[in-house]
């Protein structure tokens, strides 16, 4: 790197710095956004695993776990139904509601024959205004066994504390749930077939003889969570571009208003013999070296991000070095983008008009 360009950088220390914090957004804003959106889908299938069901049965076109407003809203009686089928070992109701977080309604004697959740501390929810959670709701609201908290606009007494985590963290009797909602419905099925080998085949009969519901193999949640929600990839493309269209626009900034002070200079180089393209190596060498400089301050403002989340919110956030290089590459091309117009322009400067220049 020429002198020159390191002597541009620390002469005007308050530019570089502020242009290196534009950068370093653009790096943050995509790092930390498609780390949220993948430490959310990773969570999602932990959750998942613990469902030792092969089938669940919701209502058709919902993704299993990602409703975007839970609720009661499938006969009990079906279940009774899908029993009947040949295969069907057992077939366990569950409920879903939203109250500023998605709740699970359970019986916990039929919810264990269909997932590895146990308690570890206290007891199972019974009946009534009781509630289970999960280490991490534990640990996020700071909560023992015998405390109360809001849910339904009312308090329940947690019982206990369940490993591992699966579905939604918070867990209440489903005859409660129901009856604050004064519904006898649930929100989905969860089948336990009596042979792994012959899931495929339960799954096709009970689509077949219920039509209006979806009936999904629990192996392939991770699968259809990712790209279940097309609008997820639709918002992290937007993302990266917004971030690189900010990042561009904070360096073209820059490096035009840098070309405008330096005009007298470069027309000292260039009745030196400068050619225009060493001109604009060294306003793109420049542009790059303040992009690389930013990219490095936003990784490390994403990974103190990420131990931010993590610590004051129950928010995964999976921090991939594959997206770090990605940033990286982002960053530069940004700068180069940024920095070409305002090096074209150096470059073609009139060399008597730019000496003349005050």
């Amino acid at each position: 790197m020429d002198n020159l360009v390191l002597s541009n950088i620390f002469y005007r220390k308050t530019r570089t710095l502020t242009t290196m914090a534009g950068v370093a957004l653009g790096v943050v804003l995509v790092v930390l956004t498609v780390g949220i959106a993948h430490g959310f889908l990773h969570d999602q299938g932990r959750r998942n695993a613990a469902v030792t069901a092969e089938i669940v049965v919701g209502p058709a076109g919902t993704t299993f776990g990602l409703s975007l407003n839970p609720t009661l809203s499938m006969p009990l009686n079906l279940a009774d139904k899908i029993r009947s089928i040949d295969g069907v070992k057992d077939v366990v109701p569950v409920g879903q509601y939203l109250s500023g977080h998605v709740i699970d309604g359970i019986d916990y004697e039929s919810f264990t024959r269909v997932s590895d959740v146990r308690v570890v501390e206290g007891s199972p929810v019974v009946s009534g205004d009781e509630a289970m959670i999960d280490r991490v709701q534990q640990r996020q609201r700071k909560l023992k066994v015998g405390d109360q908290m809001q849910i339904f606009d009312r308090p329940f007494r947690v019982v206990g504390i369940y490993e591992p985590e699966s579905l939604a963290r918070i867990k209440v009797p489903l005859a409660t749930m129901q009856q604050f909602l004064n519904r006898q419905l649930c929100s989905m099925l969860l089948v336990k077939v009596d042979a792994p080998s012959r899931q495929e085949e339960v799954a096709a009969q009970i689509k077949e003889r219920f039509p209006d519901y979806g009936a999904t193999l629990t192996r392939d949640l991770p699968i259809l969570i990712g790209r279940g929600i097309p609008a997820l990839q639709t918002f992290l493309r937007v993302v990266i571009g917004l971030s690189i269209a900010v990042s561009s626009l904070v360096i073209l900034l820059t490096m035009y208003t840098t070309v405008a002070e330096r005009t007298r200079q470069i027309g000292v180089l260039k009745s030196l013999g400068a050619s225009k393209t060493w001109i604009a190596g060294q306003i793109e060498q420049e542009a790059l070296l303040i992009s690389g400089l930013g990219v490095l301050l936003g990784s490390l403002l994403a990974v103190a991000g990420k131990y931010a989340i993590t610590r004051l919110t129950p928010v995964s956030v999976e921090l991939e070095p594959m997206w770090l290089f990605y940033a990286l590459a982002l960053g530069l091309l940004a700068g180069a983008l940024g920095s070409l117009y305002p090096a074209l322009r150096a470059a073609n400067q009139d060399p008597v008009t730019a000496l003349a220049y005050e």
